[in-house]
């Protein structure tokens, strides 16, 4: 490949135990650490998979090697090439590409046994700093990129999706979900620090105390407070003596018109449900109407009875409205009663 400049540098320390995966470059800007540092290195996001896809076609049986202090790379003949492990997959995940990797027995031994601490990527560049090609990778003990972090153990090389997703058990496939349990943990988290806050607690038993105090039986001054069951006793016995003293008023009300001569018997039913039920509109028309009862030769109120007639006049056609009867029978009624007198 022309204008090709090869490259070495340790990205990062691994652990004793051989992880599958490990990081290999980082994406986006990155500077050597030695006399090459002057020069920017970058990898684009947007360059990533097609790097990747170009270094694993380009590589012999589709893997890369990594070997002893890029031994590999030097001058035919002048050193062994024995390989330490084989990069069988790369991809990109977050800022780094990360290499899945097949370890030799002797390169594992290496790891376990210190023998190397720290994993150096081979790789091309155009002039402009763009890496081109990966060509695999070498144990070493010189990093040339020490800013980038150390790989501990194959736990810390586990996503950390992967580990949210486990804490919340769900699925790391699921990605919607993962935010909507944290969206949901987070509101839980703000309603429960406003709880606390209005009651006045802290510390870590605070949820503790909240629902302490939700459950405790307050204290009641029995001097200012009364049994419900009897309060519901009293509002029935209230309620009834409020009914005795209606029905009261309202028999009085009527015996009364009936005394003044105002009620015939067809007129007894309407009577007594306008004074239950509007005791006040009663005795409005009580004292607007005319007497109806013929009581004899006696005067009604100290008046003369009034003189009927073969028709309603003004007052009794207001009344026959009233009570919600035609004219026809409510002078049927009057005349039956007079008769009946």
């Amino acid at each position: 490949m022309m204008n090709l400049t090869r490259h070495t540098c340790a990205l990062a320390a691994l652990p004793s135990e051989p992880a599958a995966r490990v990081e290999l470059i980082p994406v986006g800007g990155f500077r050597l650490a030695d006399k090459r540092g002057q020069k920017a290195m970058r990898l684009d996001a947007t360059d990533a998979a097609g790097v990747i896809a170009t270094s694993l076609a380009r590589a012999t049986g589709g893997m890369l090697p990594i070997d002893f202090d890029h031994r590999s790379f030097a001058p035919q003949g002048s050193a062994d090439s024995r390989a330490a492990g084989w990069i069988t997959g790369m991809e990109v995940q977050g800022d780094r590409v990360m290499a899945s990797v097949e370890w030799t027995e002797e390169g594992r031994r290496a790891l376990e046994g210190r023998s190397y601490r720290f994993l150096s990527p081979v790789f091309k560049s155009w002039p402009d700093g763009r890496v081109a090609l990966i060509e695999g990778a070498g144990l070493v003990n010189n990093p040339a990129l020490p800013e980038l972090r150390q790989l501990a153990s194959k736990d810390e090389q586990m996503d950390p999706i992967e580990t949210i997703a486990g804490v919340l058990g769900l699925s790391a496939g699921e990605p919607e979900k993962i935010v909507e349990r944290v969206q949901a943990l987070r509101e839980a988290e703000t309603q429960m620090a406003s709880i606390t806050r209005a009651a006045g607690v802290t510390g870590d038993d605070a949820v503790t105390q909240v629902c302490a105090r939700l459950t405790a039986t307050p204290a009641v001054d029995p001097s200012k407070y009364v049994p419900l069951s009897a309060f519901q006793d009293l509002q029935t016995q209230f309620a009834s003596l409020q009914k005795t003293v209606g029905t009261d008023k309202a028999e009085a009300a009527l015996q009364q018109a009936r005394d003044a001569g105002k009620l015939t018997p067809a007129m007894e039913e309407w009577a007594t449900q306008l004074a239950s039920k509007d005791l006040a509109q009663f005795e409005a028309w009580a004292a607007a109407a005319p007497a109806l009862v013929n009581l004899g030769t006696r005067t009604l109120a100290g008046r003369e009875p009034p003189k009927k007639t073969a028709a309603l006049d003004d007052t009794e056609r207001h009344v026959a409205s009233m009570m919600g009867i035609s004219d026809e029978a409510f002078l049927a009624s009057r005349n039956a009663a007079v008769k009946e007198g």
